[in-house]
């Protein structure tokens, strides 16, 4: 199955446009990392929650995580997507801790809990990209 190409781009703002940015000039998956504890955060947040320290910065990690949730769409607003329905989206916490969302090619029944999966980044515009999982 391709992936939907024409499909409506977000126009993020503030500091989640600074992780758009981070992740599509690394071409990788980045997180948000305190300087001063080094505690990873996600979604981005201007103070550490453990510290509260405003330092900060968007570092590559591994990619590598494991299924928590998902959610299954019958239908979209989105014409892009709704040609693809069903379709799932995952809540994915990643080895290093934080868990992100992301689009899958994984068909919804195909799908378990605490599966391994690897995460890419996909750039969709200069302030965009969409997190993808891969099964590992």
């Amino acid at each position: 199955m391709s992936r939907p190409t024409k499909t409506y781009v977000p126009s993020p703002e503030w500091i989640v446009l600074d992780w758009h940015h981070a992740c599509i000039e690394t071409d990788a998956l980045c997180i948000q990392q305190c300087d001063k504890c080094g505690r990873w955060r996600h979604p981005p947040r201007r103070c550490c929650p453990d510290c509260f320290s405003d330092s900060y910065e968007f570092r590559p990690v591994a990619g590598t995580g494991s299924v928590r949730s998902l959610a299954v769409s019958h239908r979209s607003l989105d014409p892009g997507w709704n040609e693809r329905a069903p379709y799932a989206v995952l809540l994915v916490e990643l080895d290093e801790g934080p868990s992100v969302l992301a689009a899958t090619d994984l068909c919804p029944a195909e799908i378990e809990i605490g599966q391994p999966v690897d995460l890419t980044t996909e750039r969709r515009s200069d302030d965009f990209s969409l997190v993808w999982a891969n099964p590992r």
